[in-house]
């Protein structure tokens, strides 16, 4: 049986449910009466980005990931006045390189996991901080059952969760440093289970979405890559609650001969940040039907800016004036960052963003 590899047309346990059409009231009229933010570029000079897609924190330091980078895949700079400390991830075909990083997630003060899909493990790098030269600690190979693991994220120093592409569950909490699975977790709440039981994978792939923990790891939260749809679960008890757009209340998907999935509705969701006080998300919404018919013209990214509370209430919208693929809400100073794969200086900021 094949993995199920999903396809962008344009370039890429019982539980509790309680759905609600929480962005009825934000239909795209009124969307397009948010206020405009316009963006300031922050340019670098030490780093020549290709696909900048991750913008991560921590105290006065912040490591961009970028996913298409000819030499490494993480840059770490200081923060907030991006000046070049390092570079780490080095990609290529060595026992101590990456073929295709995934993701990057802190794990203390100065020490990051990196996600390596095509090599099947997790690389911990410490030393990442000012004065100091990033050092690779340790590989974790996973398990081989965690079939094309393209994301994660951090539930505590010996557990981290990632999606599960077998598609019998939606995803797999894994122990460090095993790399073992140690339990899966939900089901893949689409409406239609007999696609997910009998094409699983494309089932797994049709729902990729992307995902965080609020800081207190007390609740998940997840948006969809291929739909208006954000999910809230959780952790203690695995109880969910759901909000919906106006549209695409679940992926669309067709599936091929070979149990791939192919995404035929529209592209969604880019990002998503978890704070203490809100979840961030940034939304497109076009078609790929459309999105054919730019060709050439076609910038990848999202232009429509969320904040809900954790109880997925949505409070405030922006219209960003450029299609952002990355977030970072700077809550201490109200900034809003974004990162822009289709410019020339990919990092930009939001002065005259403001929270609610």
């Amino acid at each position: 049986m094949s993995v199920c590899m999903f396809v962008l047309l344009a370039s890429v346990c019982m539980f509790s449910c309680d759905q609600k059409n929480a962005n009825a009231e934000v239909s795209r009229s009124q969307a397009d009466d948010y206020p405009l933010l316009e963006s300031v570029e922050i340019p670098i000079d030490t780093v020549l980005f290709r696909y900048a897609t991750y913008f991560r924190v921590q105290g006065d330091k912040v490591v961009i990931f970028d996913l298409h980078n000819t030499d490494y895949f993480c840059h770490t700079f200081t923060y907030p006045d991006f000046e070049y400390i390092s570079s780490f991830a080095k990609r290529g075909e060595g026992p101590n390189e990456h073929l295709i990083a995934d993701n990057v997630r802190w794990a203390g003060e100065e020490e990051m996991w990196v996600l390596d899909n095509n090599k099947n493990r997790m690389t911990r790098y410490s030393g990442i901080a000012r004065g100091k030269k990033p050092k690779l600690e340790e590989h974790v190979k996973l398990e081989q059952a965690l079939m094309r693991a393209y994301d994660f994220d951090m539930y505590n120093m010996k557990q981290v969760v990632i999606p599960d592409y077998s598609g019998e569950k939606r995803f797999s909490w894994v122990s460090l440093p095993s790399g073992k699975i140690h339990h899966k977790w939900m089901d893949i709440p689409m409406e239609n289970k007999a696609i997910r039981e009998k094409s699983p994978y494309a089932a797994a792939a049709g729902w990729r979405s992307f995902f965080s923990f609020t800081p207190d790891r007390k609740r998940l939260v997840t948006v969809n890559q291929f739909a208006d749809r954000m999910d809230i679960y959780r952790v203690d008890n695995g109880m969910m609650k759901t909000f919906i757009g106006p549209e695409n209340q679940e992926p669309r998907f067709d599936i091929t001969s070979r149990g791939d999935a192919i995404p035929s509705g529209s592209i969604c969701h880019y990002d998503v940040q978890v704070t203490d006080r809100y979840i961030y998300t940034i939304y497109d919404g076009r078609r790929f039907k459309d999105i054919m018919k730019e060709k050439g013209l076609y910038k990848q990214g999202g232009k429509l800016f969320r904040i809900y509370t954790h109880d997925g209430k949505l409070v405030k919208g922006y219209r960003l004036d450029r299609y952002i693929a990355g977030i970072y809400v700077d809550e201490a100073t109200g900034m809003l960052y974004g990162l822009d794969v289709n410019a020339d200086e990919q990092i930009v900021k939001f002065p005259q963003f403001r929270l609610p």
